[in-house]
């Protein structure tokens, strides 16, 4: 008796239209002699779709993301702050450690460990140039990019790394100009590396930054006068900010930072975007009926959405689409700052969403494609039940979990699109009285 139960329960949960069953026929012994309806709807559900972006703030990252392409689309390039450098260096002679001043450095290089190069796109047989430049400014906000951008020009160069294609590069290191670097260190002053992807082809590198475990560095021997024992100690110098100074969080991010140029390009009407750079959330807020939430116990709900290609998708890109349980107040108007908030998530050391509390899965979509996409999102369904709309409006923040360190992106119909591609939400549900339905 006890499988014949089981196997009526099974039944129900896999009854995807309206039916209604005889509950207790089979086996009336230990089951009630009760039908049940499963009811199965699909409703518009969404009445606001708006695409933001949310960041991530400017130089936290977690990763310095260099890119270009041939057609000139994409324009990402990377700085780095030494704004306090030193003057001085430790040596030991003679088995005693002294102090000297600085007079000159020489073999000055850049180096940057962690070059991550899942995501780098280079022509076969080709290698990747990355310049450096010297793009120290003087009255400029901490956060300009055109004034900073338009420093990059020959007479400010101040090296260059060439690096050949294949996927083994792991330290990437630039020789400098020991001549500006030293003058630098000798005048206690600041120097501001700009970098730049300058080889051909669609070319997209990822680098470690002060956020990540492997921070870049500044290389040097130093030697004072005559002395030149002293040049044969390596030393080190971390990238550092000194500005601003009434924000010791932003003024700790910006030691190095992705300087957007030209990041991936807005959507037009009718389109919402997650992912890209700098980053775009998608906030989508619900009009459930009351009767859905409070009355039945919801099945399954599944959120369609009409997928538009990319337009600078690279063929094979494939982006984890994350749908997060929105906790915004009805008191936050501002769209942008609702998107910030929404369930506890867990992220990994690269600071990608693992995991979020409602154990929604992650959805695996190629961004060059056109297909309608269904993401499962009862959980969410399920926690509005208990939610006062307004207290608490029903949203869904749509993310990738890799947003502002990695160009790819997901487009999608809006409401603004034609009826047929707009979202929906279709629900599965029974009355919450139903026989063996908790």
């Amino acid at each position: 008796m006890r499988n014949c139960c089981a196997i009526l329960a099974a039944a129900l949960l896999a009854t995807a239209c309206t039916e209604k069953l005889g509950s207790g026929r089979a086996c009336p012994d230990l089951c009630p002699i009760e039908e049940v309806f499963i009811s199965d709807t699909t409703i518009q559900g969404v009445v606001v779709d708006s695409t933001v972006f949310a960041g991530p703030a400017v130089g936290s990252e977690g990763r310095i993301l260099l890119a270009t392409r041939t057609d000139g689309a994409i324009d990402l390039r990377g700085v780095l702050r030494f704004d306090t450098l030193p003057n001085t260096f430790t040596v030991t002679k003679n088995g005693t450690t002294v102090t000297d001043t600085i007079q000159g450095v020489l073999q000055s290089q850049l180096v940057v460990s962690g070059a991550d190069t899942s995501t780098r796109l280079i022509p076969a047989g080709d290698s990747i140039v990355i310049a450096a430049y010297d793009v120290d400014t003087v009255g400029v906000l901490d956060t300009a990019v055109s004034p900073v951008a338009a420093l990059f020009v020959p007479s400010r160069k101040l090296g260059e790394g060439r690096f050949p294609s294949v996927l083994a590069i792991d330290t990437m290191r630039i020789p400098l100009n020991d001549s500006i670097v030293g003058a630098r260190m000798v005048g206690n002053g600041r120097l501001r590396i700009g970098l730049r992807i300058e080889s051909g082809g669609n070319t997209t590198v990822r680098l470690s930054s002060t956020t990540g475990s492997r921070q870049p560095v500044l290389r040097y021997r130093a030697f004072s006068g005559a002395d030149t024992t002293s040049k044969d100690t390596l030393l080190t110098w971390y990238p550092n900010s000194g500005s601003p100074t009434d924000d010791q969080v932003v003024k700790a991010q910006l030691a190095d930072y992705t300087l957007v140029v030209k990041g991936t390009p807005p959507p037009p009407t009718g389109v919402f975007a997650v992912g890209g750079v700098r980053g775009r959330r998608t906030y989508l807020a619900f009009d459930v009926p009351r009767r859905l939430l409070d009355s039945t116990q919801i099945v399954r709900a599944t959120l369609h959405l009409s997928q538009v290609p990319a337009p600078l998708a690279e063929p094979g890109d494939t982006a984890l689409l994350e749908a997060l349980l929105g906790t915004a107040k009805g008191v936050v108007k501002d769209i942008s700052k609702r998107t910030l908030f929404h369930e506890p998530v867990t992220f990994d050391i690269n600071g990608r969403i693992v995991g979020a509390m409602s154990g929604l899965p992650q959805v695996a979509i190629k961004a060059d494609t056109t297909a309608t996409r269904s993401i499962e999102v009862a959980p969410i369904l399920r926690q509005w039940a208990n939610v006062d709309s307004t207290d608490v409006p029903h949203t869904i923040i749509l993310q990738l979990p890799t947003e502002g360190i990695e160009l790819t992106e997901l487009w999608f119909a809006s409401l603004e699109a034609t009826p047929a591609l707009r979202p929906t939400l279709q629900i599965t549900f029974v009355p919450r009285n139903a026989p063996g339905i908790p």
